[in-house]
């Protein structure tokens, strides 16, 4: 049985992506924390010395001239811009796909499809360490 997700509300949708994105940091080595009050970032991530305050966004598929475009939405519920005080990157979710880019503090984030691969960085949900579980 398919669901149809039309009938999904816009939060179900947004928490699904925010535990797709929290598995592919952890496939990826990250640990993964949420703020415990209301913050511009949805996620903060961890490894080694490195450290993002992370933005997730389901990814809308868009056309312009033919051509089949992923975007990222770089705006808040108010309408203002993501800057890189509020996160240091976002996460973009499209099916099973997990992709992060850097805030560039634009209002959206587009890519064509069939270079998502070379502009933004997928993140794999699958653990392939050697010696992890597959």
């Amino acid at each position: 049985m398919t669901q149809d997700t039309t009938t999904l509300s816009t939060s179900t949708i947004g928490r699904h992506s925010e535990l797709l994105a929290m598995a592919a940091l952890l496939a990826d080595g990250w640990s993964v924390s949420e703020p415990t009050v209301p913050e511009a970032h949805d996620l903060i991530a961890v490894r080694g010395d490195e450290s993002l305050r992370i933005q997730v966004k389901t990814i809308k598929l868009r056309e312009k001239e033919g051509v089949p475009y992923y975007v990222i939405r770089g705006l808040k519920n108010s309408g203002a811009t993501y800057m890189k005080s509020d996160c240091d990157a976002f996460i973009g979710v499209v099916g099973e796909h997990v992709y992060l880019t850097e805030n560039r503090e634009i209002t959206d984030y587009w890519v064509k499809v069939d270079e998502v691969n070379e502009k933004w960085r997928y993140l794999p949900l699958k653990i392939t360490e050697k010696g992890a579980i597959n």
